[in-house]
């Protein structure tokens, strides 16, 4: 199955080499799941894009475009994943970016045979000695600048595996490509982000889903020691969606850890949101 894109809209369209993406990382990207036809977690996708280009004075999102041109892009696929990138466009040299971008707009689509796992899977996670900067102007947006969790990523040598990321003044923040759960005396509590680190599509909708189903929700800042003395720990993101963590490793040092019944709740509230999706999807 081949990959797709679109540039502006355009089949053989060209980025510029004097676009922002390019020489600044000036841009934010959203990563979309499609199953059955139907594009998971939109809203919270498009929330959170929203949001990015109001933090960094991008011109309002034209939604409505994006998924007419994300409909033509998948066609009649059941399953992949659309990747959505935004950049600030062409620039002069310089950091100073124009009073009126014209924004790059960069659809592709990954068609897949495999759709998402329907029992609750598990995975190891393991510390990173790469660090995520304190930037709270950045913080709970997609950015271009990911070359912190490009880093970190590159250290694991299980690639099956999730690193875990702190921060510089080493507080626990999130996976390299996911959000961080963990479970202490029943309550489902995850990484503040206020100074870095992404806000998760699923760990908005777990945030919605606990206060629904009467499960008490905490963000707080969070320490190595509170996830190496957790119930449960799991991690979350739009295309796993979610995996238990059965070990922790921190340098030499193993952590066990097991499946919880909060874990399954996440899970199977999860599983059962993006089936009434699809259902809605194909009515």
């Amino acid at each position: 199955m081949s990959i797709k894109v679109l540039i502006n809209g355009q089949a053989e369209g060209i980025i510029s080499p004097f676009d922002r993406g390019l020489h600044y990382g000036d841009g934010l990207f959203e990563t979309f799941l499609v199953q059955d036809g139907c594009l998971l977690f939109a809203s919270e996708h498009f929330s959170r894009l929203r949001k990015g280009c109001q933090k960094l004075g991008f011109p309002t999102v034209n939604e409505a475009l994006i998924r007419d041109e994300i409909k033509q892009i998948v066609g009649n696929a059941s399953n992949g994943v659309v990747k959505l990138l935004l950049s600030r466009g062409e620039g002069n040299r310089g950091y100073m970016p124009p009073e009126t971008p014209t924004v790059t707009r960069v659809l592709s689509f990954y068609p897949s045979a495999s759709t998402f796992e329907k029992t609750l899977g598990s995975c190891s996670l393991i510390l990173c000695h790469t660090r995520l900067a304190r930037q709270p102007v950045l913080a709970g947006i997609k950015h271009l600048n990911q070359l912190e969790r490009v880093m970190a990523r590159a250290e694991l040598k299980d690639k099956s595996a999730e690193g875990l990321m702190l921060d510089t003044d080493g507080l626990v923040i999130e996976g390299t490509m996911s959000n961080l759960f963990i479970v202490k005396n029943s309550a489902l509590i995850t990484p503040q982000l206020n100074n870095c680190g992404v806000h998760g599509t699923i760990k908005e909708y777990l945030r919605q889903a606990a206060k629904r189903d009467n499960i008490e929700f905490k963000e707080c800042e969070l320490s190595l020691e509170d996830v190496k003395s957790a119930d449960e720990v799991f991690m979350t993101n739009s295309l796993m969606p979610l995996r238990s963590v059965d070990r922790l490793m921190v340098s030499d040092v193993t952590y066990n850890m097991e499946k919880g019944c909060v874990s399954q709740w996440a899970f199977n509230s999860i599983l059962s949101n993006i089936r009434l999706q699809i259902k809605r999807s194909n009515e």
